[in-house]
């Protein structure tokens, strides 16, 4: 009996110690050191990278790729891909679809135009960048002027990677043909004087780009850079005598065959790098990205040089450039889970990393950025194709750049209202005065709608 007894409590001795054990082992490895198992799991573990979607209008090849690879090899923690999307309303639909997922959408997206913008903040796809602009200590002012940024509701919810300014290109071979020099101080009446001895058989004399701007749009902002839609009053500027001038000089041109016809350039999607380097267009207002086309010669075969002139005047002596300013609006997704990493691309992006997209015709922002520099790249090796003195005069130069920070539904004017109405008048449906009634009329019921 005092066997078993002492047995048993043998047994129960050695239990306790063995808790003990256990128990002081735990207690050890409860603090900072790790325990030995999870020592030799870590050893295993790699954090992965952050991974954002970047989409912009910009064909990967013309910077793009070259701006996510150069940003991807410094920042191995933070990965972008970069994704294009056609910029125009097909593939604007896309763009506003992806940002309204919650799962599938781009963490940074590039807009184009304030009328998409403003649509954007209103429909809640950006985030609001005060807090992460301070975050990644982005100097707005100091790098690209804030004077030059729309807030909405005194927050910015973009910041613009290029500073553009739009040019009038021109076949130097056709102008040679016609004996004339570039022009330097012009009006819109001397632009279609121009464009008629320029057309000579299939090659018209001129052609625009609706979906970017029309003649109307442009004579308009060259009378009234700010606001052009609005009168001081803050109702529709559509019957003023400068948007009257641009539509009349319009569909005269196109009544003489001097210009690409409205309805062939929707209808046909025609491109104004295509219809310029075919040679079947001689001249036309454009943007620098077009330069991009330019040297692209194995896309664009042609052996004519391109020179530059100066936007056309509402009136001689005036110093605005439609169509130009601030443009490539870069905002965050609000939906985007990672937009502290996003606004650390952005930023960098912005101080320098945009340079990549110079060669393909887009000015940074940054105003320390170097205009001899800037040159020398958009040019590259195709100074027999792009006339220096030409350019190198447009980008020297200032100018006024129209706005319209404070136009209430700005898409609703220019694509449902503006456009219906002046394809009326170029089909002969109504005339110029019945065009401009209809446009002021319809313009201001949408103002009053939207104040209420």
């Amino acid at each position: 009996m005092k066997k078993a007894s002492f047995l048993t409590l043998a047994i129960i001795l050695s239990m306790a110690l063995l808790v003990a054990g256990c128990s002081s082992a735990n207690s050890s490895n409860s603090g900072n050191t790790p325990s030995a198992v999870p020592k030799e799991e870590s050893k295993g573990e790699s954090k992965e990278p952050v991974k954002l979607k970047l989409w912009g209008g910009v064909p990967a090849e013309s910077g793009p790729q070259e701006v996510v690879d150069s940003w991807n090899q410094e920042n191995p923690d933070i990965q972008v891909t970069y994704e294009r999307y056609v910029n125009d309303d097909a593939g604007n639909l896309k763009l506003e679809t992806a940002l309204l997922s919650s799962t599938d959408g781009p963490d940074i997206f590039i807009t184009y135009g304030d009328e998409r913008m403003t649509k954007r903040v209103d429909a809640g796809m950006a985030a609001p960048l005060d807090d992460l602009i301070s975050k990644a200590g982005f100097d707005v002012e100091g790098v690209i002027g804030s004077s030059d940024i729309k807030k909405f509701e005194d927050k910015y919810y973009y910041l613009p990677g290029t500073r553009s300014k739009a040019v009038v290109m021109i076949n130097k071979n056709a102008l040679d043909e016609i004996g004339e020099t570039v022009p330097t101080d012009w009006t819109w009446d001397d632009f279609a004087a121009l464009a008629k001895k320029l057309t000579n058989g299939s090659r018209k004399g001129t052609m625009t780009d609706p979906a970017i701007h029309t003649l109307g749009e442009m004579t308009l902002a060259s009378s009234k850079p700010q606001d052009s839609y609005l009168t001081p009053e803050g109702m529709s500027n559509f019957d003023s005598p400068a948007l009257k001038k641009g539509l009349e000089i319009e569909k005269e041109l196109e009544d003489s065959g001097a210009m690409t016809k409205y309805t062939d350039v929707t209808v046909g999607k025609l491109s104004l790098q295509n219809e310029l380097l075919n040679e079947k267009v001689a001249m036309m207002p454009a943007g620098l990205y077009l330069l991009r086309y330019i040297k692209d010669t194995q896309n664009f075969p042609h052996d004519f040089p391109v020179v530059f002139a100066p936007m056309p005047q509402y009136e001689k002596g005036g110093n605005v450039n439609p169509m130009g300013g601030t443009g490539d609006y870069i905002s965050i997704n609000k939906n985007s889970a990672n937009q502290e990493a996003a606004m650390k691309f952005v930023s960098w992006y912005l101080q320098g990393g945009n340079i990549k997209m110079v060669p393909g015709g887009r000015i940074p922002s940054n105003k320390k950025a170097d205009s001899a520099e800037i040159a020398k790249l958009l040019i590259g090796d195709f100074g027999h194709l792009i006339d220096t003195a030409s350019l190198t005069a447009i980008l020297s130069a200032t100018y006024i750049y129209p706005t319209q920070y404070n136009v209430p539904v700005p898409t609703e004017l220019k694509d449902s209202i503006y456009k219906d109405e002046l394809e009326k008048y170029l089909l002969d449906v109504q005339s110029i005065d019945v065009t401009l009634a209809n446009m002021k009329k319809r313009a201001d019921e949408a103002i009053q709608k939207a104040k209420k």
